[in-house]
Parts: structure tokens; C-alpha cells; sequence
């Protein structure tokens, strides 16, 4: 069986394999109503969410909360600052010199980056004794939260229904797979982003996570200028060598956050880090130029 409904701001997709129709339909509802549940927790479109509750007091009673706002600090020590859960103010600023029509003075940027480099930021929100929290004010777990979510939601009913022996859920760019068989993956063409073409590319996941980033849809507009919405948190500045990044991994989370750092990592980093996590990549930059770490991506056989 397959269910599709908007999640997470997204096309949600889910299937379940389980001994009755029954028992697969309710599976179904089951991963997309745990989904929505950890939507509501970590959205920054509602005040009233955990995670705005987290950015004004500087701690959480919620788990799911404080587990993932520490693996995004843990990632963001891990890549040197290129990820960064912290970012917001760089994007404020960008936001700020679109509406105005000039970019940001660099004065500017280098004070943002130097405040996010300077706070470390709390290595778990929930007995947070930092006293500088600058960084969970501008928390945004966006990054992380939907591979998180994803592998969250799919084990909670592969892990524990009785009568189900596989499922995968797709949340846009994310798909995470877990329990018999496998699943094939299309990766789109990120100099196509909106022609109804065949997939570029295509992988096979089995009790696995995938995540898709790019910068081709996204961007800010200031004169006669485009410039990219990925921001290096390091320099402030936008960045587009990388134009699409597909990572499988052995979780969610780290798809997630491997796939948005390697829009902003040199290729040659990119890899190392990818292989450091036991993970696969496909980059592709603007000319279309493929750099792939594994045999495991393949050109689709649709196109």
C-alpha cells in the first residue's frame, strides 16, 4: 500500500509491508501521525512549538528536542562550523539586504560569524548551564530534524508493530527505508528542478536514509544579481560550486546533515567526511559534473 499527504511542509510518501492490508494501512497512519506529532515539536512556523519554547529559555523537558538540538551541536564540532543549527541570523541578514537591495556590508556578515563562532552553544539543551545561549535564541534544526524525524517515525512502526516487515517513508529530499527489501530512489536533475523529466540518477536503499539538498530552487534576488540560499556559516557568504548533494547513510539524521554540509565543503572534504560516516555520495555542480564516492548511483533507467 502507498499513502501521500502533505507533511513537514512537503510531499509526504509512505508504504507499508505487513501480512494484511489492515495492518499495512494502519501502519501507514501510524508512521505519518508520529511524523506530524514531531512536526509540531520542532517547526519554527509556530510560536508555540517546543522549539521556540527551547530558543527563549534556553532548555527543554521534551527528549526528541534535546536529543536532536545535541547531535546538531555534535555535527556542528564535527565539520568545523559548516554546519551550523545556529545559522539563522546570517539568513536574517541576507533576508534583510534582499528587501533593501544591497548585500550585506562585510562588517556586518564577519560580526554574525564571529558571534556563531563564538558560542559554543549547550551540549545538551536540558541542563543547559551555558550562559550564553545565542545560539538556541536563533535555533534551526531544519537541517537535521526531517532525516530525524523520518527514521523516527518509520522504526517506530517497523520496530514495534507486530505483522509488518518493511516500510519507507519519502519527505521530499529525505527517504528513509527499514526492515525486508529495498526501495529505488530517483535523484532529479538539479539543472531541471522544474521540468517533469525522469530522474537523473537512481539508487537502491535497503535499511537505509537518503537525503537530496541543493541550492537550484533557492535564492535571493538583489539588483540584477542571483544569489544562492546556502550559506557558508564560516564566511557568511553564499555558495554554489555544489548544486545538488545525495548521501545514503545508515540514519536519517546523518543523511541530512551530511547532505547540506556538502553543499558548502570542497567535494575532496565532502568525501572524506561521507566516508568517515560509512556513507555514499553524489555531488553534482553547476556544469552538470558528476563526483560520486560509490558504484551504488546509477543513471536512471527511465531517462
Amino acid at each position: 500500500m502507498q499513502t501521500v499527504e502533505p507533511l513537514l511542509g512537503t510531499r509526504a510518501e509512505v508504504a507499508v509491508t505487513a501480512v494484511s492490508a489492515d495492518v499495512a494501512e494502519a501502519g501507514e497512519r501510524a508512521i505519518l501521525d508520529e511524523a506530524a506529532r514531531l512536526e509540531a515539536v520542532f517547526t519554527v512556523f509556530d510560536e508555540s512549538s517546543e522549539l521556540h519554547t527551547l530558543r527563549r529559555i534556553g532548555t527543554t523537558e521534551v527528549a526528541e528536542l534535546a536529543t536532536v538540538a545535541e547531535l546538531a551541536h555534535r555535527w556542528r564540532l564535527r565539520t568545523g562550523g559548516a554546519f551550523h543549527p545556529g545559522v539563522q541570523p546570517l539568513v536574517d541578514l541576507w533576508d534583510r539586504a534582499a528587501v533593501n537591495g544591497a548585500v550585506p556590508a562585510q562588517k556586518d556578515l564577519l560580526d554574525v560569524v564571529a558571534m556563531l563562532g563564538s558560542d559554543s552553544g549547550p551540549t545538551n539543551p536540558n541542563t543547559n548551564t551555558n550562559p550564553n545561549i545565542n545560539l538556541n535564541v536563533s535555533l534551526n534544526l531544519n537541517g537535521i530534524a526531517k532525516g530525524w524525524i523520518a527514521e523516527r517515525a518509520v522504526r517506530s512502526v517497523v520496530d514495534e508493530v507486530s505483522g509488518v516487515s518493511a516500510a519507507w517513508l519519502s519527505l521530499g529530499g529525505d527517504v528513509v527505508h527499514r526492515g525486508e527489501g529495498s526501495v529505488m530512489v530517483g535523484i532529479e536533475d538539479p539543472r531541471r528542478p522544474y521540468d517533469n523529466v525522469a530522474p537523473l540518477m537512481q539508487t537502491e536503499l535497503s535499511g537505509e536514509a537518503l537525503a537530496t539538498s541543493g541550492g537550484s530552487r533557492r535564492w535571493w534576488t538583489i539588483g540584477t544579481e542571483r544569489y544562492s540560499k546556502v550559506l557558508d556559516p564560516r564566511s557568511g557568504q553564499p555558495v554554489d560550486r555544489v548544486v545538488s548533494a545525495t548521501v545514503v547513510a545508515p540514519d536519517g539524521a546523518t543523511a541530512d546533515v551530511l547532505a547540506t554540509v556538502a553543499l558548502i565543503l570542497a567535494p575532496e572534504e565532502t568525501l572524506a567526511l561521507v566516508d568517515e560516516a560509512d556513507a555514499a555520495c553524489l555531488l553534482i555542480d553547476g556544469d552538470g559534473v558528476i563526483t560520486s564516492s560509490s558504484d551504488r548511483f546509477r543513471p536512471s533507467s527511465t531517462r
